[in-house]
């Protein structure tokens, strides 16, 4: 009986600990989610001083944050590297909280997918000169990407 009495109670202490160690897994995810949200909260207040239309996400993922900014493709986000440092000490200085990555998406105007949709690029209402002169680029039928080795670069690298 004695040892019965022994293994019930180490049975019901590691249930106890089990329910114990998920409340305070799902507290963590809660308020890693509740964080995420301020992040991107703080990431559109940022970008809504300098008057840039964005859009923002955050993902908690194993203890960090990634931030998910997607903008139209203007000219004052071309070192974007510059913002997301500055926008990493925002968050950090706003919040407390510190923002592991910014991955940054520019999507095309809408009939822009392919080279042959921008051969003909129809002026948009807001219409940013970088965005133009990208498009016109990859307009042209001589422009074309390729890989060349180490030898042939330094090649024309020289011949400049």
């Amino acid at each position: 009986m004695n040892s019965a009495a022994l293994l019930i109670g180490l049975v019901l202490l590691l249930a106890s600990g089990a329910g114990a160690y998920a409340h305070v897994k799902q507290g963590r995810q809660r308020k890693a989610a509740a964080d995420a949200g301020r992040i991107a909260l703080a990431v559109k207040d940022y970008f809504a001083k300098s008057g840039a239309e964005i859009s923002a996400r955050c993902h908690p993922v194993e203890g960090r944050f990634l931030v998910l900014v997607e903008s139209e493709p203007l000219k004052r986000f071309r070192y974007s590297h510059i913002v997301e440092a500055a926008l990493i000490g925002h968050v950090d200085k706003a919040l407390g909280l510190r923002v592991d990555r910014v991955f940054w998406r520019f999507p095309l105007p809408v009939g822009a997918a392919s080279p042959q949709d921008t051969a003909d690029p129809k002026p948009a209402v807001r219409e940013d000169e970088y965005v133009v002169q990208g498009l016109r680029q990859a307009a042209n039928p001589d422009y074309h990407v390729a890989e060349d080795s180490w030898d042939q670069f330094e090649k024309a690298r020289q011949e400049k």
